[in-house]
């Protein structure tokens, strides 16, 4: 019976989420639409930055696979089960 009380009783204490409250800041404003930063530059310049950076990052990942592929079926690690070899 006491046994059952005491984890009835530690349950609340553990299991409580924590929480943070705002109490002790006296100046809070919320941020507003002013506080982002303003854009500079052209987007289309900086789009096109972007997409080569990607698009390297493509080419290198596509090289990594084929070569990686190539060395593996090369070496004998992988077979691709295209049926029997047939010779003459």
């Amino acid at each position: 019976m006491f046994a059952r009380t005491a984890l009835v009783v530690r349950n609340p204490a553990i299991s409580r989420p924590l929480a943070r409250r705002m109490g002790y800041v006296s100046e809070y404003t919320p941020p507003t639409m002013s506080d982002l930063p303003v854009p500079s530059g052209s987007w289309a310049e900086a789009h096109s930055k972007k997409q080569t950076k990607h698009n390297l990052r493509l080419l290198a990942g596509i090289a990594f696979s084929a070569v990686t592929f190539a060395v593996a079926k090369g070496s004998g690690l992988i077979e691709l089960g295209l049926g029997p070899k047939i010779g003459k």
